[in-house]
């Protein structure tokens, strides 16, 4: 399913796993005129998540599981914040300033939640209800990739990190699978500590109804080439998640250590 504001894999999927990527798109709406940045701009981590898009996709292909991406760059507003934080929309970014988001009116951040917010989070909420429905116990599995360096910041020497607001099942599983099974620097709450920030879908709908999570954050040159990474990356976390939730995957016919 696909309409203006996020993409919808495996629709009508009844498997228990649900991934979610708020920032997968750069894409700011035609009204907008990219909010007075130049295409360099909209094409660095301050405007989407690198690799996360494919990799999702991937992962939704392998999995067969209901998977949701949303479709406008994180600058127009922020899936993956509360509605009433002030980062929802920010006005600056690691040191770049956001001319379409300075001053803005209450009535236009009102028009970005109820257009753009607001869908993407029913969206979820309708699978976690259809599966609830049907007795099933939804997991959420949250898809983020990082920048290596922040503008002025030190060298962030993780290649993935596994984070949760409060201690959780899977974000425990899916840390100790990656630690044993793959020769990646990984660590927990990591570039970001979301005990601290309590923030985001996968922590939403986790308090809202009590489910089991985990968000992965993966270091963003882990995409540099965007095929061959999320390839990579879709291959080490299938298996994983499909033992943790219960799914069968479908297996790559080249050998993971080929890749």
């Amino acid at each position: 399913m696909e309409n203006n504001v996020f993409e919808i894999f495996n629709e009508n999927s009844t498997k228990r796993l649900i991934l979610t990527c708020e920032h997968a798109s750069a894409d700011i709406p035609y009204e907008y005129d990219n909010l007075g940045l130049s295409a360099v701009s909209l094409d660095t981590h301050i405007a989407r998540d690198k690799g996360c898009y494919a990799l999702t996709r991937k992962l939704a292909e392998k999995l067969g599981c209901f998977a949701v991406t949303g479709k406008y760059s994180r600058l127009l507003i922020d899936l993956n914040r509360n509605e009433d934080e002030q980062e929802l929309i920010v006005a600056e970014s690691d040191q770049t300033l956001i001319p379409g988001n300075q001053n803005l009116s209450a009535e236009e951040r009102e028009k970005r939640i109820l257009q753009y917010y607001r869908p993407y989070y029913a969206a979820v909420e309708k699978q976690l209800d259809a599966l609830t429905a049907c007795q099933i116990k939804p997991v959420i599995f949250s898809v983020h990739s990082f920048t290596p360096q922040l503008k002025g910041g030190a060298f962030r020497p993780w290649q993935a990190g596994i984070l949760f607001h409060r201690p959780q099942p899977m974000a425990s599983f899916v840390f100790s699978s990656l630690k044993q099974k793959t020769n990646k620097v990984v660590a927990q709450n990591v570039p970001y500590d979301l005990r601290r920030y309590d923030t985001g879908t996968a922590v939403h709908f986790a308090k809202m109804y009590g489910l089991d999570y985990a968000l992965i954050e993966i270091r963003d040159d882990e995409f540099a080439d965007i095929e061959k990474g999320s390839t990579e990356w879709a291959e080490i976390l299938s298996p994983i998640l499909a033992e943790y939730a219960g799914c069968q995957f479908k297996k790559s016919a080249v050998p993971s250590d080929k890749l």
